[in-house]
């Protein structure tokens, strides 16, 4: 790990909107300037865009949250029971909304959420000072946003869109390296786990993208032209896969006939060198041969034929790719009407959503509020607002986690080291200052180090504790003198006691193992395959791909954990997002093609299909039936034996050579003959 001049710039501009933030709070008089501070550190980002963006999120955030602790607050002033469950409901409400927002967005409802707590618990002692505590905060906010937005903006910026564009080219250079390789046949586990890469790969796209709209460039790329990138992006992975599939398929059958093989080389050449090919020749080659497998032929001239049909989906959619890659680079660039027309078809990313462990995080922070209220109800505590608050942010901070109590407790081993700081800034430096230029020389030593390490993202965890441990404890104000031993010690305690009462709450209700989270994420996908299946959801190819994608994302780190659970015994989250597209293109042709009898027998195998992953969604860990087998080798006959011209005949029978292969990739190969008896 190397300090790079980008470091030291962030944690400069940090640091300077930290001392602009304290000194325009003490001009103006305002109470807690503190809070203008730590929220400078908070509200920093790399990237000039996402501070913008935090940024904002933040303030709104605290802007909704200190309206509702207003409105509830003198509602119950007179009932601190039910002040508490307000205020605690409020809380997980904001913190299930968030989960359930899986973009930087979901910062302004956690924000909603405990800023409630941190205005409203405070002001239950005194709630004729509820609003001016409100305002307060707010203004607190508002100024350390200002003061981050204006050095994060104003000095050596780093734009987000220069960051997308960088990140897109390296994206697109790895895709088309485990493209070609895939086309060569050289799998191998680093390529392979490359490949399972674009899932995060994507998402990191999508998230960067939700800063263009704040970026400080004069000239930045659309968020629709990324859109439509990120639509065909995760069409690649399962594309790839299947086309991989199909290689090896027919290279351990005997080999790829002459033309097939050529016409993959040159598409691996193309791949790899978009200057060694004409993309509307490779397709009309690929069109040819795809056209000219053997009406009735056997299972190895299906295969071919289905090679040849997604080696042409796979030249459609690099093409279109890179037209959509120059785009972003070029933004300024004149494009033509039909990248137009695809990037104004595009839809919002989707992503998996898991209700039931949103709901789970959201019930431990009500238990954590409501354990630290009645304890400080009933013993008259006075910091128990305090230890009430720091619990409701602790379980909104690290509720997307599998375990959150690990990052909890790393956050109570930060704070907690963050005391004797705090004591030595309070008792023996504070005391001595005389003005605010001998205040900023106190800070420094410490602060621009601090913001050094949070500019790195692996020490980022362990260093905001410490900046908001220190920043909070210290609690600047205008009175520089010697500070209270005993209400030092007092908050101390009560910040302790907050974090504790958060990981004994997230403990209780909220905590799953990896290969539990694994399987959760895997039945969604099998329950979603049903729906599709049923015709109860309907969905696109791209819609099912993006979210399946998601989902491999959040299940590829946690395997090396989840290993050893035997219910995970060959996991292929790839090999569901094929039998998904595979479910659609089925189900899609049964119901609107003329197939005759094809069509029938295709409702039935998709029937079939419904039941085995409603099943196997609900808990039931079985293999596909071997009568689903027998359904996918009927409807494969009749559908061959409709006419060429017939339409959707050959994407049909791509789609239920694709369901045989990944159902069921060790069966015998598909005799016409028997099925005809």
């Amino acid at each position: 790990m190397t300090i790079g001049y980008r470091h030291l710039i962030f944690s400069a501009n940090a640091f300077a909107g930290a001392l602009l933030a304290l000194f325009l709070s003490f001009a103006i008089g305002l109470e807690r300037p503190f809070w203008a501070m730590v929220t400078v550190y908070i509200a920093s980002q790399p990237l000039s865009g996402a501070s913008v963006s935090k940024g904002v999120f933040r303030l709104i955030g605290t802007v909704v949250g200190a309206a509702a602790a207003v409105l509830m607050v003198p509602a119950f002033v007179n009932a601190p029971v039910l002040l508490t469950l307000a205020l605690a409901l409020w809380v997980g409400l904001c913190l299930f909304v968030s989960l359930l927002d899986r973009t930087p967005r979901s910062y302004l409802f956690m924000l909603a959420g405990y800023t409630a707590a941190f205005v409203g618990f405070p002001a239950a002692m005194h709630p004729e000072g509820v609003f001016d505590v409100a305002v307060l905060r707010a203004q607190e906010i508002g100024l350390g946003v200002f003061c981050a937005m204006l050095f994060h903006s104003i000095v050596l910026p780093v734009s987000v869109g220069e960051t997308l564009r960088k990140r897109l080219g390296e994206i697109l250079a790895d895709a088309e390296r485990w493209t070609a390789h895939a086309l060569a046949g050289n799998a191998s586990p680093q390529i392979e786990a490359e490949r399972r890469r674009l899932a995060n790969d994507t998402t990191e796209l999508h998230l960067l993208g939700t800063h263009l709209a704040y970026d400080t460039a004069r000239i930045r790329p659309q968020r629709s032209t990324l859109a439509a990138l990120q639509d065909r992006l995760i069409m690649l992975l399962p594309i790839v896969s299947a086309i991989e599939d199909r290689i090896l398929t027919l290279r351990a059958g005997g080999g790829l006939p002459t033309a097939l093989e050529a016409l993959v080389e040159d598409v691996r050449l193309w791949t790899e060198d978009p200057g060694a090919g004409d993309p509307d020749v490779l397709q009309e080659r690929c069109a040819r041969l795809s056209r000219e497998a053997p009406a009735g032929g056997d299972w190895g001239a299906l295969v071919e034929a289905n090679l040849a049909g997604r080696l042409k989906e796979l030249v459609v959619l690099l093409a279109t790719i890179r037209q959509l890659a120059r785009a972003i680079r070029f933004p300024d660039e004149k494009l033509p009407e039909s990248l137009r027309s695809t990037i104004r078809a595009a839809r919002p990313r989707r992503f998996h959503l898991d209700y039931g462990l949103a709901l789970r995080s959201a019930l431990a922070a009500v238990l954590a509020i409501t354990g630290c209220s009645a304890f400080w109800i009933f013993s008259s505590w006075p910091d128990g607002a305090t230890a009430t608050m720091i619990a409701a942010v602790m379980c909104c901070f690290f509720a997307a986690m599998d375990d959150p109590t690990v990052a909890q407790r790393g956050f109570l081993y930060g704070t907690t080291a963050a005391i004797p700081f705090v004591g030595l800034y309070l008792f023996a430096i504070l005391p001595m200052i005389t003005g605010f230029p001998l205040l900023a020389l106190a800070l420094a030593p410490l602060f621009l180090p601090l913001g050094v390490a949070v500019a790195f993202p692996s020490l980022a965890g362990a260093a905001m504790p410490l900046v908001m441990g220190i920043g909070g404890g210290v609690a600047l104000n205008n009175n520089y003198g010697p500070s209270d031993f005993a209400a030092f010690l007092n908050s101390n305690v009560a910040l302790c006691a907050g974090v504790l009462a958060a990981i004994f709450a997230t403990r209780l209700v909220r905590v799953i193992n990896p290969s539990s989270a694994v399987l959760r994420v895997l039945r969604a996908g099998w329950r979603d395959l049903a729906d599709a299946a049923e015709g109860r959801a309907v969905r696109s190819p791209s819609d099912w791909t993006s979210r399946m994608l998601d989902r491999v994302g959040l299940i590829l780190p946690r395997l090396p954990r989840a290993a050893a659970d035997l219910r995970l015994a060959g996991t292929d989250a790839l090999r569901d997002l094929r039998v998904g597209l595979g479910v659609l293109q089925v189900r899609e042709a049964a119901r609107g093609a003329p197939l005759g009898e094809g069509s029938a027998a295709m409702e039935q195998l998709v029937a079939t299909l419904g039941r085995h992953f409603r099943r196997v969604g609900n808990g039931a860990s079985e293999p596909p039936p071997f009568a689903l087998l027998d359904q996918i080798d009927r409807a494969l006959a009749l559908v061959l034996n409709e006419p060429r011209e017939t339409p959707a005949r050959d994407q049909t029978l791509h789609a239920l050579v694709g369901l045989r292969r990944n159902l069921f990739p060790d069966a015998n190969a598909w005799q016409p003959e028997a099925l005809a008896a």
